[in-house]
Formats: structure tokens, C-alpha cells, sequence
């Protein structure tokens, strides 16, 4: 079996509960994805954390999480527990290899200062395995970086644009579906894997038993970028005969329970429990939206929640970015992002209007397709494919051990 080392933020089993604010989706994607990459590969895996492991809580729950052979910290003072996580990431995959575990390849998610940092060192080794970037999100990916901010990024120990760390991999795997613009030109293999979702995390589908107005909904992060704040306010702007409820955690609660306080048509539940809970709580709901503005780097990541909303079986509103209609198909509602205001507004009435029945049928069809064509089953025989392609390819197409043409001197 090949083996695979894999660095990212997931948390260790049993403590992912105990920091909602650093959770919600990534979390349960990579946790997701690796376990089911294990049925492919032999991992072992390296978690970047927000706090020092003395400081995980002792008591544990079960909420999921990796269970990673070695843990490292970023967080205040950045540049000592960075430079220092860097020092120990190195060493650590030296003693790996001494103790002949040879990794076939490297999954790296996301391009945090700690990864960059190893993944440099490495492109000066006599030999190396091939890199592959897990790309969730970039929020500086396609924009134009200012003279000074490109400076102050020269300035600063273990910071690196995402855009010069790109032709250190030597394969992309992306979640967004326009990230493959920054890869096609430099011929770089490149995997659009939007997320996937558990089929046992489904409830059982029935069609809403309640009467009246129609229910809309959102659950998720409370953040500037998820368009939560926009969608309230163009949903009360709007005077529908409907009412819109959310529950999620993020620096716009407060915003939003104050909100709801001054409206009884928006209704504010907060963080739940469990993740699992917001599909139990979808239930009493007719339709689900994801707001998702443009910009932000929303462009170059994919609204993973869609999967929990498809899961619920309720029909679904979405921005129409990223990939979302290649994954939700004709079931589905959009509006354009380009747009925000007006296209939300109109969408929201035209749904306010529909028979509930015709709704229900609707979330269900997305259901079906969902669970029938992206579980994490799938996702990850894709994901081994794409590895082994990656890994078919003659080591010099991979610059084994010699530095990239163009790459960034330095560190």
C-alpha cells in the first residue's frame, strides 16, 4: 500500500467541540476526507493547531477528529511557535524516514507559513515524494497584490504570497471550481473535489408537517463572507409572508440576534450542540439558502454545507459560484452573486409563492442526487486516483530534489 503523509488543521478526536469558533466546516472535511483516504493509503498525519496541545481539553467527547502522530501550534507570539513548528516538522519527517517510512506522497492543506515553510525545505533535498496542494479556500488567489503589501510580504520571516507557493506542488486538488485557472497555465494536474457528504448523517426524509408561510433558512458560519448578514436584511427588506430562520456561530450572533429582536419575521436559534443537530433542526423548514457572496476568495473555495442542506432533503437556494450548479444540478434555485440584492429579492418571492408540496418533491430530488454521487466514499477513490496519476509521472516532472525554475529564494 502507498503511503501518504498528510498536514492540516483537523483537530485530534474528542475536542473539536470545545472551539466552535475555529471549527465549523474545514474540520469536518478533512477529518471526513483523510478517514476515508485510509481505506487507499497508509497515513500518518501532521495537525496545525490553533493552541498548545497542554492546553486540549482533558476531558473528551466524541466529536470526530485525526488522529495525527505529530501536533503542532500557530498562534500568539506567530513568529516564535512558527518558526519553532517549522523546526520540529522538519525533524520529525527526518526521523520518519530514518525509521523507513518513506512518504510516496504529501497532502498539503492549504498554504498556512509552518506548511510553506517545510514544503521549500524540501524542494532542496537531494529527493523528495510529490507534493499535492489540498486547496480549500485563498482569499489572495486572482487578486492583485498592492506594491506594498507584496513588500511587507518580503519583509515578514516564513510569509509567502499563495501565488509564488503554487509551483512548489507538484499536483492541485481543488475545491473550487475556478481555482484551475492558476494551474492550466503552468500544466499542472489539477482535481476538482468540492466535498462530499456521509449518508448515515441523513435524517429520514418526510415532507414538513407544518402549515402557513414558508420557512426559510440558514445554517452555518456567522462570517462577512458566508453573506449571512446580507441575506437577513434583503430578506426583511423584501416584506415577504415568510419567515427566515438561522442558527450558526461567528462574530455576526450578536448582529443577528439583535436583528431578530427588532423583526419576528427573522428568527435567531444560535449554535446548536452537535453539527448533526442543524439537519434535525432543517426539518421544520421548507427552504435553505446559501448566500455566498462574490469575493472574499469565495471564488476559489465551495460552500461545503450544501451537502448538509442537500442531506436534510429540503430545496435549496444558492449563489451560483463555484461549482454549485454542476453539483446540485436542475433541482436546485440560484441567483446571480453579481447581482446580490435584486437577484436574492426576487428569487426569495418567486419561492415564497411555490405550493409547499413542490418544494418538498424538490429537496428530495437533491437528496437522491447527493447521496447517490458525492459521499466521501467516492470522494476519496477519486482523490487516490488522482494521487497515483500524480505519482505515475517521471520523478523529473516532479524537480525531484533540484529548485523550481522561478521559484523564490530565501528560507
Amino acid at each position: 500500500m502507498r503511503r501518504l503523509l498528510y498536514l492540516g488543521f483537523a483537530f485530534p478526536p474528542g475536542v473539536a467541540s470545545a472551539f466552535p469558533e475555529v471549527i465549523p466546516a474545514g474540520h469536518g472535511f478533512e477529518t471526513a476526507l483523510i478517514t476515508a483516504l485510509g481505506r487507499h493509503f497508509e497515513i500518518q498525519s501532521v495537525g496545525l493547531l490553533p493552541t498548545a496541545e497542554a492546553d486540549l481539553p482533558p476531558t473528551r467527547d466524541h466529536s470526530p477528529g485525526l488522529p495525527h502522530q505529530l501536533l503542532l501550534v500557530d498562534q500568539a507570539p506567530e513568529l516564535f511557535h512558527r518558526w519553532r513548528s517549522a523546526r520540529r516538522l522538519r525533524r520529525w519527517y527526518q526521523e520518519l524516514v530514518r525509521a523507513c517510512w518513506q512518504p510516496d506522497a504529501i497532502l498539503v492543506y492549504n498554504l498556512p507559513p509552518v506548511f510553506n515553510d517545510f514544503i521549500r525545505w524540501l524542494h532542496r533535498q537531494p529527493a523528495r515524494p510529490a507534493t499535492v496542494l489540498l486547496l480549500a479556500d485563498s482569499s489572495t488567489l486572482g487578486r492583485r497584490l498592492s506594491f506594498t503589501k507584496r513588500l511587507r510580504y518580503q519583509c515578514k520571516p516564513m510569509i509567502w504570497p499563495d501565488e509564488v507557493m503554487l509551483p512548489f506542488f507538484d499536483a492541485c486538488v481543488g475545491l473550487g471550481r475556478d481555482t484551475e485557472r492558476f494551474f492550466a497555465p503552468r500544466k499542472t494536474p489539477w482535481l476538482w473535489l468540492p466535498g462530499a457528504c456521509d449518508p448515515a448523517d441523513a435524517p429520514p426524509w418526510q415532507p414538513p408537517s407544518h402549515v402557513g408561510p414558508i420557512r426559510f433558512g440558514y445554517f452555518g458560519a456567522l462570517a462577512g463572507h458566508s453573506g449571512v448578514m446580507e441575506l437577513a436584511r434583503t430578506f426583511l427588506a423584501a416584506n415577504l409572508p415568510a419567515t427566515l430562520h438561522v442558527c450558526g456561530y461567528g462574530k455576526l450572533a450578536a448582529d443577528l440576534r439583535a436583528l431578530a429582536a427588532s423583526d419576528p419575521r427573522l428568527k435567531f436559534d444560535g449554535l446548536l450542540p452537535r453539527p448533526t443537530d442543524c439537519l434535525t433542526w432543517a426539518q421544520n423548514l421548507d427552504v435553505l439558502v446559501n448566500p455566498r457572496p462574490a469575493g472574499c476568495g469565495n471564488e476559489n473555495n465551495f460552500p461545503s454545507k450544501l451537502f448538509s442542506y442537500a442531506l436534510t432533503g429540503r430545496a435549496i437556494l444558492t449563489s451560483r459560484l463555484s461549482g454549485t450548479d454542476e453539483v446540485l444540478g436542475e433541482a436546485a434555485d440560484y441567483f446571480d452573486p453579481q447581482d446580490f440584492s435584486r437577484a436574492l429579492a426576487r428569487q426569495l418571492r418567486a419561492l415564497a409563492a411555490q405550493p409547499r408540496p413542490g418544494l418538498a418533491e424538490r429537496g428530495r430530488a437533491l437528496r437522491e442526487r447527493i447521496m447517490a454521487n458525492y459521499t466521501w466514499s467516492h470522494a476519496s477513490v477519486r482523490l487516490a486516483g488522482f494521487i497515483a496519476q500524480t505519482l505515475a509521472a517521471p520523478p523529473s516532472g516532479r524537480h525531484a530534489g533540484r529548485p523550481l525554475p522561478g521559484a523564490v529564494s530565501g528560507t
